[in-house]
């Protein structure tokens, strides 16, 4: 039987050899659901395999097809590797932790195609990500950080002395790379040159911290030592995506399974796979958060006291019970004192790692900037303990401000809901639309007066175009966001995998709405617009296309078991994610340039906002 079709997004070739590899092997392969792989290259997909040798039974398997370039490509040695690599000889971690292959992997050209599994990867199964809104989070977290250490980690080793910025360096990689996206946005966006030593982040009055992309030449990182470097077995890649739990609450929480081992090495850098899984989860938080509750967070971060009052629950738990998890097996070790510096520099470096990553809008970048340089800070010792010499203030990136997006939508008057002139009445609406508001003809520059066509003027006076549009943007995204958030916030209460067809088509249908409206004014206001602000505005189309694209994810389907439809749910939960952030980076825009436009005019109000309302800066 022929059946390539179903695993044509494989490619053609691919899905021939997978057609002859179940023909010879026995191994029919049926319902495959398609995942997504966070944006890695490769190709994965969930099936089931009714083995025909003895002892075997139908399961499910993941089939990746991996990416030729890059660490995918060597996927299949590490995961070797990875189980070979037995903590003083044991082999009960790589059984019960790490995906497994069940079958050799084959040669697709410069790729390799993948057959993996792991105890329980059925329905008892699903991606941690999906319990970011349960109470076991912190306990779950906790206990992965602690076995990563003490069970697949009992026989630590170091190879020798290095500096702090060495340290920095290795676990940073290339990204600091000229033309990398880090590089690439602190010089351009925050205006900072990679060779300054001194900041002052965010207040010109702030305490002077290292600049923490500097780690070259005679750095103030470059002045410290560690003694003892601590190495071991590590994933390379740890998120919540890449690590399988229980479904049920009440589960061991020692029970979890690592995926994708593609850059597993075994002599890594050991504070780096739990510091960023923290700062992973940290950063699921930190779009919901004020700016106090941020700073907050900042100083319990970096293991300064603050009263916490205004960190949600659940983080603050997290981050403590985290922080505190190495504890049993550093007490093992007469060089737990190490452990200290080791976590603040790795913080350092894994929040540089999200401030490289675009898709997450500015003001989260920058205040990941800042912890970065906040942990260096800390690492380095009390402000009086060093000398800083010259020191450059950065105020931060102008989309970072978030009282910008907050004061227009307190003071904003959304316009009623307008028709185009051609548009019927009775037209029928979408269930709970996005009140958009419909384009305004830009009026003619050559257009003559009434006077001079020799007409008489009407006894009301016409609205005026020119005064409106600024008006219809802005607002246009503010209630976007607002609709879009609702939709979010209604997804964050779903169980994992239990969304409904009926929300998933409402939100389909809002999206696609969107689309249709906004191409529309961009279309009326095509000219009147600037580059940068066509930029964003095209962004924000792109992620409106991107979440209705979400909704039609055949993992939705309660066909599937449970961890493909949580992959799919929280596939859907990050498209809108960066759908709102997308919205409000372009309304921060518009609204800087159009209070740009009224400055210059000399206008008395703003034009979005009514007359006495407090401005952004105000």
């Amino acid at each position: 039987m022929d059946r390539s079709p179903q695993f044509a997004r494989f490619g053609a070739r691919t899905a021939a050899l997978l057609d002859q590899w179940q023909q010879q092997n026995h191994r029919p392969l049926t319902a495959p659901a398609w995942l997504d792989t966070g944006g890695s290259g490769a190709s994965l997909a969930s099936v089931f395999v009714r083995d025909s040798d003895p002892g075997r039974t139908t399961r499910r398997m993941i089939i990746k097809l991996c990416s030729p370039d890059g660490d995918s490509s060597m996927e299949p040695g590490r995961l070797i590797a990875a189980r070979r690599s037995l903590p003083n000889g044991d082999p009960s971690f790589a059984r019960d932790h790490l995906v497994e292959q069940l079958y050799d992997p084959m040669p697709v050209d410069d790729a390799w195609l993948m057959f993996q599994g792991f105890a329980g990867n059925d329905e008892t199964m699903m991606t941690l990500s999906t319990i970011l809104r349960q109470r076991r989070l912190p306990g779950v977290a906790a206990q992965i950080t602690r076995s990563l250490l003490a069970d697949w980690n009992p026989d630590e080793k170091s190879d020798g002395e290095m500096t702090a910025a060495a340290f920095v360096s290795e676990l940073l990689d290339q990204r600091l790379e000229p033309a990398e996206p880090l590089a690439v946005w602190v010089r351009d966006k925050l205006g900072l040159d990679l060779e300054t030593a001194w900041i002052r982040p965010g207040r010109a009055n702030a305490a002077p911290l290292p600049n923490p992309v500097h780690l070259t030449g005679s750095c103030p990182l470059a002045e410290r030592t560690l003694d003892y470097p601590m190495r071991g077995r590590a994933h390379g890649d740890l998120h919540p995506g890449n690590i399988m739990v229980p479904k049920e609450p009440d589960a061991d929480i020692g029970r979890y399974v690592l995926i994708d081992l593609s850059r597993f090495d075994e002599r890594a850098l050991l504070a780096r796979d739990p510091m960023h899984l923290l700062l992973c989860l940290v950063a699921d938080f930190l779009p919901h958060m004020s700016d106090d509750a941020r700073a907050e967070l900042l100083d319990l971060l970096v293991g300064r006291d603050t009263p916490g009052l205004l960190i949600p629950q659940g983080l603050a738990r997290t981050v403590d019970e985290v922080r505190r998890a190495p504890d049993g097996w550093l007490h093992q070790r007469t060089i737990s004192g190490q452990w200290t510096g080791q976590w603040l520099l790795s913080m350092q470096a894994c929040a540089l790692m999200f401030t490289a990553r675009v898709r997450y809008d500015a003001r989260d970048r920058w205040w990941f900037f800042r912890l970065a340089a906040e942990a260096a800070g800390a690492y380095l010792g009390p402000a009086d303990a060093y000398e800083p010499g010259q020191v450059k203030f950065v105020p931060g990136p102008r989309e970072a401000e978030p009282t910008v997006v907050e004061a227009v939508v307190a003071a904003v008057k959304l316009p009623e809901q307008m028709a185009p002139p051609e548009a019927k009445p009775e037209a029928k609406s979408a269930p709970d639309p996005v009140r958009i508001p419909a384009p305004t003809p830009a009026r003619e520059s050559a257009a003559p007066s009434p006077e001079a066509a020799g007409e008489s003027l009407p006894d009301a006076a016409p609205e005026t175009p020119t005064e409106e549009l600024p008006d219809t943007l802005p607002a246009l995204l503010i209630d976007l966001h607002g609709t879009f958030g609702d939709r979010l916030g209604e997804l964050r209460e779903h169980e994992a995998g239990s969304v409904s067809a009926r929300t998933l088509g409402l939100i389909r249908e809002q999206a696609d709405r969107a689309q249709g409206d906004l191409k529309a004014l961009l279309t009326s206001r095509h000219d009147t617009l600037g580059e940068e602000a066509r930029d964003r505005l095209d962004a924000v189309l792109g992620r409106l296309a991107r979440v209705a694209e979400a909704t039609n994810e055949p993992g939705f389907s309660y066909e599937q078991p449970l961890f493909v439809r949580d992959l799919a749910h929280r596939m859907l939960v990050v498209a809108l994610d960066q759908l709102l952030g997308s919205a409000r980076e372009s309304a921060l825009g518009l609204e800087a340039g159009e209070a740009g436009q009224a400055g210059e005019a000399g206008q008395a109000t703003d034009p979005i906002r009514p007359e006495g309302a407090r401005t952004p800066s105000g």
